[in-house]
């Protein structure tokens, strides 16, 4: 039963992180899109002013669509950062438990204290 969870939540896992791969993907092909007209509109003979008011309007675009990856990025950084503190964790339990055992092995007087009220 608990196999089943975990893979049916690591699975999960892999589609949510493909799935931000993929948007990452395209949003960076639309960045380079983007750039590509920028440097075209660069380049063209257009009167001045209008040029001015493309690139602007492009420069725009460009910023947003970073700020899409850059959040996109945090967020992968996120979804890993739970299983590693949940490793952690568990590790901290495992050897808590063990010295438990430990310390019960040695010494059998802490367990056979009685105390009187």
């Amino acid at each position: 039963m608990t196999i089943s969870v975990s893979s049916s939540s690591s699975g999960a896992a892999a589609t949510s992180k493909t799935n931000v791969s993929g948007q990452i993907a395209q949003l960076q092909s639309q960045l380079k899109g983007l750039t590509k007209k920028l440097k075209e509109t660069s380049d063209s003979d257009m009167e001045a002013k209008m040029k001015a008011q493309i690139m602007k309007m492009l420069q725009a675009q460009i910023a947003a669509v970073q700020a899409q990856i850059q959040s996109l990025q945090q967020q992968q950084n996120q979804a890993k950062l739970p299983s590693k503190d949940a490793a952690q964790s568990s590790e901290k339990q495992n050897a808590q438990e063990a010295s438990s055992a430990r310390r019960s092995n040695l010494s059998p007087l802490g367990s056979q204290v009685d105390t009187y009220v």
